[in-house]
């Protein structure tokens, strides 16, 4: 085979390739609108490393799979260039002014968006309640100070959904912050979800609490993370807010929220978390 044969092979498969380029960006075009409706990041590092993983797997001469793994990072990057380019329009609400730890939270998270400032939680929240922005960034918890109690409320009476939960940490103590939106991220997606949330009340009876614990705990999740805060209106009564580790596709979720509407007058699924982690080196 002569060198002009071999070049026309290799312009053959480039052709290919251009193809499959253009259609693999048209794919990513309706993720980047996935993440528009729920206010979602761009950055999915849990993401991207199943993806090549499982992508190198299928190289079979092991002199190119490294030079593979280098290929497909030069793809994500190209992949998430043009998600930043379709989602450069897209508002984030956050509490506080330009210098704020929450405004800088929000503009690490969301990089390529437009960072907008609120004076208080509630407006921030109902900024996008309304449509004025896509995405809230609000924080949830400090490891020092504890919960973000009117962020809770929020959460509890409205209708945002918790599409994930990054940590940021200063010289004194670390930060959790919530990304709440108008659509709910799908378990069954393409994310991998770490953990869901979800928020309850229990009957003012003995052993109300235990039995909402026992029904988690018999559909073999982790409770990780349980909190209490007062009703609104209702003295001495609370609602509960959980974060459930385990099997969190849409049908054990579904599962669950139906063994505990059994148990308890109010269920509701706020949010998923994909455990995208610290946002503490994102620059």
């Amino acid at each position: 085979m002569d060198i002009r044969e071999i070049r026309n092979r290799i312009d053959a498969v480039d052709a290919e390739m251009a193809q499959l380029f253009e259609k693999r960006m048209s794919i990513v075009e309706q993720v980047a609108e996935y993440k528009r409706q729920r206010g979602l990041p761009i950055e999915d590092n849990g993401r991207e490393q199943e993806v090549i993983e499982k992508q190198s797997a299928h190289i079979r001469d092991d002199r190119i799979r490294s030079m593979y793994v280098s290929f497909q990072h030069d793809l994500m990057e190209i992949s998430k260039r043009w998600q930043r380019i379709i989602l450069s329009g897209i508002n984030i609400a956050c509490a506080g002014s330009s210098g704020s730890a929450g405004y800088k939270a929000a503009g690490k998270i969301f990089p390529e968006g437009n960072i907008m400032s609120f004076e208080k939680f509630r407006d921030a929240y109902r900024a996008v309640e309304t449509g004025e922005c896509e995405a809230a960034v609000l924080p949830v918890e400090n490891s020092y100070s504890g919960e973000v109690g009117k962020v809770y409320d929020l959460i509890f009476s409205g209708g945002l959904y918790v599409n994930d939960i990054f940590a940021s940490e200063d010289e004194d103590s670390t930060t959790r912050y919530a990304v709440l939106s108008r659509t709910n991220r799908d378990p069954d997606g393409e994310a991998a979800i770490d953990s869901f949330l979800i928020m309850f009340t229990v009957r003012d009876e003995i052993g109300g609490l235990a039995k909402a614990i026992n029904i988690i705990s018999a559909y073999d999740f982790n409770m990780r993370v349980l909190r209490s805060r007062p009703l609104k209106g209702l003295e001495w009564h609370y609602y509960f807010y959980a974060e459930l580790e385990g099997e969190c596709s849409s049908e054990n979720v579904e599962k669950i929220r139906r063994a505990l509407s059994a148990a308890c007058p109010a269920v509701k699924i706020v949010g998923t978390i994909c455990n995208t982690g610290d946002i503490s080196r994102n620059q």
